[in-house]
């Protein structure tokens, strides 16, 4: 069963940089991150932020626009889902992906309007009876997100 890590970030925090955070976390720690996102607008955003949130270096990833095998191990997806074998899974999407029982761990991150808090609330919910194992983070405005 899949770990799913929920991130409860403080008001007005940004949601993209801080998957951001993770996925470099992820990387240096050499695991395999697929980034859902739910168009591919939002894919763009992700894409540009991962080559310009550190000031000292990027993230090395690649956009998943057609099906294929990618040779990055951070990859940035939208509508082709996950390439076969990632382990980690940022989810930036208001659902929980089709494929989120082939990885190890999921990342959910809540932040934004009710709306969003709402759908987070029902994505724990959905985890919750799919038996995954989970766990809360709440992140104070003075954490240190990197």
């Amino acid at each position: 069963m899949p770990r799913v890590d929920f991130y409860v970030l403080p008001e007005n925090s940004s949601t993209e940089r801080f998957a951001c955070t993770i996925a470099n976390k992820a990387w240096q720690q050499g695991h395999t991150v697929y980034v859902e996102t739910a168009t591919r607008e939002d894919a763009g955003v992700i894409d540009d932020l991962l080559w310009t949130f550190n000031d000292i270096s990027f993230l090395p990833h690649v956009v998943l626009d057609t099906a294929g095998t990618p040779v990055e191990r951070v990859v940035i997806g939208w509508h082709n889902g996950p390439p076969a074998n990632y382990d980690v899974l940022i989810n930036l999407t208001m659902d929980i992906p089709a494929a989120a029982e082939r990885f190890a761990r999921i990342v959910e991150i809540v932040a934004g309007d009710n709306r969003q808090k709402d759908q987070a609330r029902k994505r724990y919910k959905s985890y919750r009876e799919r038996g995954y194992e989970l766990h809360n983070h709440t992140l104070d405005s003075d954490h240190d997100h990197t």
